[in-house]
């Protein structure tokens, strides 16, 4: 298991790795949401702020952060198959905490 300061919720920044050259629209590095923490593998999954697309053009995945995903059509959920967008985990050692997100715990009553 391995000992961090990255939890659920916080705002993150990518310091190496492929996904550190991802810039918003004024031109700073992106900022993410942590949505899960692996602690065992050393693995967050991150939330992309997404980028308004140009009219006429395909969305395209964040290199690094998501990948393109081949979906086969299922006729029991119905679900079209195709090209989706999913998103792919990011090691702990390759982020760095910019804005903590709440600590507050959630027990089971």
């Amino acid at each position: 298991m391995i000992k961090t300061d990255i939890h659920k919720g916080d705002k993150v920044k990518i310091v190496s790795g492929e996904g550190r050259n991802a810039l918003d629209e004024k031109g700073q590095p992106l900022l993410c949401t942590v949505l899960q923490v692996d602690r065992i593998k050393g693995r967050a999954i991150l939330e992309v702020p997404k980028k308004r697309a140009k009219r006429g053009e395909k969305e395209k995945p964040l290199r690094g952060l998501e990948q393109w995903k081949t979906v086969r059509y299922n006729p029991k959920s119905g679900e079209a198959g195709g090209l989706k967008i999913v998103k792919r985990p990011v090691a702990l050692s390759n982020l760095e905490v910019v804005e903590a997100g709440s600590r507050e715990w959630k027990r089971g009553s």
